[in-house]
């Protein structure tokens, strides 16, 4: 795939040396931004789901959900799935609401078939948006981690991302010809992963808020 295009793929990757994590805003439209806060992610369930058909999409034949329950502080969604190689990653974080699925940029990316832009890798059906998922769970947490392997790949990339309010003043950020509200930053690097032959993403919800933690407990 023409890597020059994924500018912050490539500071990824050489956090593999430099051992410096990468800095990224994140940003997304008011269309996108209505859809997450209109409320159809509003209930913990709802955005689980998001996460888990990104997983069968991903052709995960398992996906864990752990929580410390009763405490419910945090949850995390793991999955064996392809994962999420630093130029997918890289797409996800500056499109968010913009899935590449279903697209030519979906088979450059290795996260749909090559013969077939509306299926998976293995063959499956899509049903998930990607993208999407990283809003999913705004409602009930601002700070969460995305641990993602490929196979073959001798290291892991991890993106720290948190969510700024999704109400009130925002400052917005100019791309090309049009602008976005800021939605928060992610900080990611890469480490030497102990399996190579290993893959999957998980999901590490931190910091639940106090109202989600009231639902999950009743």
């Amino acid at each position: 795939m023409p890597k020059s295009k994924y500018k912050l793929a490539a500071e990824i990757y050489k956090s593999q040396k430099t051992r410096k994590p990468v800095d990224t805003p994140l940003s997304t439209d008011e269309r996108v931004l209505a859809r997450i806060t209109d409320g159809i992610y509003r209930q913990p369930a709802s955005a689980l789901r998001e996460l888990i058909s990104n997983a069968y999409d991903a052709d995960s034949t398992e996906v864990v959900i752990l929580t410390d329950a009763p405490r419910f502080s945090e949850i995390t969604v793991r999955d064996n799935g392809i994962g999420l190689s630093p130029e997918a990653l890289e797409h996800m974080i500056r499109h968010i609401g913009g899935s590449p699925k279903h697209s030519r940029e979906g088979k450059e990316l290795g996260i749909t078939s090559k013969s077939n832009e509306n299926k998976s890798p293995a063959g499956r059906q899509l049903i998930g948006k990607l993208g999407i998922g990283l809003f999913s769970v705004a409602q009930f947490t601002r700070h969460f981690l995305v641990i993602t392997k490929t196979k073959g790949d001798k290291y892991v990339t991890i993106a720290d991302i948190t969510l700024g309010a999704i109400s009130g003043k925002q400052k917005t950020i100019k791309k090309g010809d049009r602008y976005e509200i800021e939605t928060g930053s992610a900080r990611i690097w890469r480490e030497p992963a102990s399996d190579k032959n290993s893959q999957g993403t998980e999901i590490k919800l931190l910091e639940l808020l106090p109202r989600t933690r009231a639902e999950l407990a009743s």
